[in-house]
C-alpha cells in the first residue's frame, strides 16, 4: 500500500493555481481573463496594483505556511526540491515582470515534473507480517563492552490489545551516514543539505507493533540480526517483524562504526584511482570494525546462554540461536560462525572485503545459507565478486544461491521507502518487484531456519 503525503498535493495545487493566474494573459490572449478584479465592482485608481499586492501576499505567505507544515508534519522528500525551485522561478518572474512569462513557464514545467514524481515515486507502507502470532517491539540496552542498543521484535500474548506506532529512525544521523557513504564510493555527490532535505520524511516514518506484552512462551528460538553498513537497528523492521510473527525472538543490534573514519575530502574509494595503499588502509579500518561487530554478537550470544538477558529483557530460555545479517552484517555473522557454533547462519549478499586472508580460508562451524545477487553492478575493488568465490571454495558445506533480480540493497526497508530513487542512483535495477523479492527472501529465510525444502517455484528463481 502506498503512503500518502497530503501536503505534497496541497503544495502542488497551490503553485498550479498561482501559475494559472499569473499566466492567464498567455494562456488566454484573446478571451476574458480568468480573474480580472479591475472590472469587478466600482473602478478604483489603484485596483490593479492592489490585486497584484494581494496576489503576491497570497502566493508568498501561502508558500511559507505549506512548507512549514510540510517540514513539521511530513518532512521533505527529494522531489520537494522541484516544487521549491518552481516557487523560486515563479516569484522571480513576478519580481522581474518578463513579458513572455518565461520564468513562470519554467515554474510550470517543474511543477508538472513534481506532480509526475508524486505519482511515479511512491513510498510504500511496510507489509503486514503474515505469521500467526502478534508481535511486540522493545528497545533495550545491553550490558556489554559497547553498551549496545538493540531492537527486539518478539511474539507476544494476544489479549486483543491495540497496536501503537514506533518511530522507524532511532536517531537523526541517518541522512548524514548515507551522504558519507555516497561520498566514499561515488565520484560526484550533491551537497549534504540535499540529503538532509530529501530524506527528511524518514523522520516521520513509523511502524506498528503491539503495546508491550509478555513473551508468547518461556522457551523460544532466537535470531540475532546484524545490519548492513551505514544502516541501523530498525532498518530491517519488515523482515524482523515477519520472523517474530512466526515465533522467533529477533535481537537487531546497533553497530557503531563510523562511515567515514578519516578526512572526508582526503580519500574516495571508487574504481578510478583505487591506489593499493588506499585500499589497504581502507581494508584494515573495516577489518577493525568487523572485529567490533563480531564482539557485539558474541557477547549477546554469551548473554543469552548464561540467562543474563533477563536483566534487560524477559526471563526466557533460547531453544536455538540463529544469526542473520546483510552486507557488512552478512560478513559479521559469517565471521562469528567461524568462532562460535550456533544453530544456523544466513547471510544476504555478504560484503567480505573486511576479511583478512586467514579469515577467508577459515571454515564456518554452523549450517549456513548465503543468498547473493545475480549480477555485479558496482565496479569497485572493495566489492570484488571473487571474494565470495574464494570464501566458498574453502567452505564447500555452505548452501549458496544467486537469485534472479536480487540487488545488493535487499532486504533493507529503504527498498519500500525510496525504491524509485534507488533505481535512479543504481542501487536497484527496477522498483516493480520490491514486494516480490522481499517476500521471496522472507520465505527462503523461514524455510532454511525450519530446515524445510525450497519450493519448485523458488528453485526456478535461482541462477
Amino acid at each position: 500500500m502506498r503512503k500518502v503525503f497530503i501536503l505534497e498535493f496541497i503544495l502542488a495545487a497551490h503553485v498550479v493555481f498561482c501559475i494559472l493566474i499569473e499566466m492567464q494573459s498567455v494562456i488566454f490572449p484573446i478571451q476574458q481573463k480568468l480573474v480580472d478584479l479591475d472590472n469587478v465592482g466600482p473602478v478604483k485608481k489603484n485596483s490593479h496594483a492592489n490585486h497584484n499586492s494581494y496576489f503576491d501576499l497570497f502566493g508568498f505567505f501561502g508558500l511559507c505556511i505549506w512548507l512549514i507544515l510540510k517540514y513539521f508534519f511530513e518532512g521533505f522528500r527529494f522531489n520537494s526540491l522541484l516544487i521549491m525551485a518552481a516557487y523560486t522561478f515563479f516569484f522571480f518572474d513576478r519580481a522581474l515582470q518578463f513579458a513572455d512569462k518565461i520564468l513562470c513557464q519554467v515554474a510550470a514545467v517543474l511543477t508538472i515534473l513534481y506532480i509526475w514524481t508524486l505519482i511515479s515515486y511512491p513510498v510504500y507502507e511496510f507489509p503486514k507480517a503474515t505469521g500467526k502470532y502478534r508481535t511486540c517491539y522493545k528497545k533495550i540496552k545491553l550490558h556489554d563492552t559497547y553498551q549496545s542498543d538493540a531492537s527486539v521484535y518478539y511474539p507476544c500474548v494476544d489479549n486483543k490489545q491495540e497496536d501503537i506506532k514506533y518511530k522507524w529512525l532511532p536517531n537523526n544521523k541517518f541522512a548524514k551516514q548515507l551522504y558519507e557513504i555516497s561520498v566514499l564510493q561515488t565520484k560526484w555527490v550533491p551537497s549534504e543539505w540535499v540529503f538532509d532535505i530529501g530524506l527528511g520524511f524518514l523522520n516521520f516514518i513509523n511502524f506498528t507493533a503491539s503495546v508491550e506484552q509478555p513473551l508468547l512462551k518461556e522457551e523460544l528460538d532466537v535470531i540475532i540480526f546484524s545490519h548492513g553498513f551505514s544502516q541501523h537497528r530498525n532498518a530491517y523492521t519488515a523482515l524482523c517483524q515477519q520472523l517474530a510473527s512466526e515465533g522467533y525472538v529477533v535481537f537487531s543490534l546497533q553497530h557503531y562504526e563510523l562511515v567515514y573514519p578519516w578526512d572526508i575530502k582526503a580519500t574516495k574509494i571508487y574504481n578510478t584511482g583505487n591506489y593499493p595503499e588506499t585500499i589497504e588502509k581502507y581494508q584494515k579500518i573495516r577489518s577493525s570494525h568487523l572485529k567490533w561487530r563480531t564482539e557485539q554478537v558474541q557477547q549477546l550470544i554469551n548473554t543469552l546462554k548464561s540467562n543474563q538477558i533477563k536483566d534487560v529483557f524477559f526471563d526466557f530460555k533460547p531453544l536455538s540461536i540463529n544469526l542473520i545479517g546483510h552486507s557488512f552484517g552478512g560478513a559479521t555473522v559469517l565471521r562469528v560462525a567461524q568462532e562460535v557454533n550456533v544453530d544456523s547462519v544466513i547471510a544476504y549478499d555478504p560484503w567480505l572485503f573486511p576479511f583478512t586472508q586467514e579469515q577467508m580460508h577459515k571454515q564456518v562451524k554452523s549450517r549456513t545459507l548465503i543468498l547473493s545477487k545475480d549480477k555485479v553492478r558496482v565496479k569497485q575493488e572493495c566489492f570484488d565478486p571473487k571474494l565470495l568465490k574464494d570464501f566458498l571454495d574453502f567452505n564447500t558445506s555452505i548452501e549458496h544461491y544467486k537469485i534472479k533480480g536480487l540487488d545488493h540493497a535487499y532486504p533493507v526497508d529503504l527498498t519500500y521507502l525510496i525504491a524509485a530513487e534507488m533505481v535512479l542512483i543504481g542501487e536497484l535495477r527496477n522498483d516493480d518487484n520490491v514486494f516480490k523479492i522481499n517476500s521471496l527472501i522472507n520465505s527462503l529465510t523461514s524455510k532454511f531456519l525450519q530446515q524445510k525444502l525450497f519450493s519448485i517455484e523458488e528453485n526456478k528463481l535461482f541462477c
